[in-house]
């Protein structure tokens, strides 16, 4: 998923240089034009977020008995790709060359076409999904987390203030509410308990994953550093919190309507504990498609 986690271990950041807009270095500076395999094109085209949102919150609903209008579900998904091809463009001008993976060769590249047609386009169609096609009540809600998402860029990725938090832990956070919001104004929860639960244990699967992500980099370039080392901590530390929740359900202390996402994110979290057994197997690249597959295989469990 990579939820705007480009540096994440990154010790390095250098200011943005937006001259380099109206002077394009040649393709050949940046990244060799070779194409990507099949599997790896939503990654470079950030497609990959977008789909696990959209498929936890058709999950969500699955589970609460609800039938969500389809454009809740596509303006979810578009929001989630502006945000994602937003942090996507800023890291070509902070970036240097060498340092560009597939992903960030691609939008420096194309950088032209999709900050002058692809981005305004998309940003109107998100408008007018906004104004048009969903329920005021999940439009404030959106507003509402529009402002944690631009102080999010304020913090983490524009570096203007300092962090509250540790970043891969505010993304985490920030991508369980987007996928829930929908969720508590439709279900109309009688407490704030069970919304606030069912927004945790999302948020505890979305941050393993970006934690693998970022072990897994770290171990590619040869530096095992903090997340290295804090990745399996946290992943058992996760797996063991899901055990307790379950426990609590069963006890009936929260509502029955969170065992199957809770069971979800419970296998998802042990799919990512075999991924990160067999790691070294596997390259940067195969690593992250299937991190992200192990967010999403287990929601047959919710649909059943």
């Amino acid at each position: 998923m990579e939820f705007w986690r480009n540096d994440v271990g990154r010790e390095r950041e250098e200011t943005p240089d937006f001259r380099a807009l109206s002077a394009e270095l040649p393709t050949s500076l940046v990244e060799p034009a070779k194409s990507p395999p099949w599997w790896l094109w939503p990654h470079v085209l950030s497609l990959e977020a977008p789909a696990v949102a959209m498929l936890w919150q058709l999950g969500l609903a699955k589970a609460h008995g609800l039938h969500l209008m389809p454009m809740v579900h596509v303006g979810l998904g578009l929001v989630v790709w502006i945000i994602y091809v937003m942090d996507r463009l800023w890291d070509t001008f902070r970036l240097p060359a060498a340092e560009m993976d597939m992903r960030h060769a691609f939008y420096r590249r194309n950088r032209v076409l999709f900050m002058t047609l692809v981005m305004p386009l998309a940003l109107a169609a998100a408008a007018w999904i906004a104004v048009k096609e969903i329920p005021q009540g999940i439009l404030w809600q959106a507003v509402s987390l529009a402002v944690f998402v631009a102080l999010y860029f304020f913090v983490y990725v524009a570096r203007l203030a300092p962090a509250l938090m540790p970043r891969p832990h505010a993304a985490a956070l920030l991508f369980a509410l987007g996928c829930t919001a929908s969720i508590r104004f439709f279900s109309m929860p009688e407490t704030w308990a069970d919304p606030l639960l069912e927004c945790a244990v999302l948020t505890l699967l979305f941050l393993s994953n970006l934690s693998a992500l970022a072990a897994k980099e770290e171990e590619a370039v040869g530096k095992p550093a903090h997340w290295h080392t804090a990745h399996p901590t946290l992943l058992g530390g996760n797996v063991l919190v899901m055990v307790a929740v379950l426990y609590y359900i069963q006890k009936g202390s929260f509502d029955a309507v969170l065992l199957a996402p809770s069971v979800a994110v419970l296998v998802g979290l042990a799919l990512m504990t075999i991924l990160h057994r067999f790691r070294g197997k596997l390259s940067v690249e195969q690593h992250r498609v299937l991190a992200d597959l192990a967010m999403v295989l287990p929601l047959p469990v919710v649909w059943m």
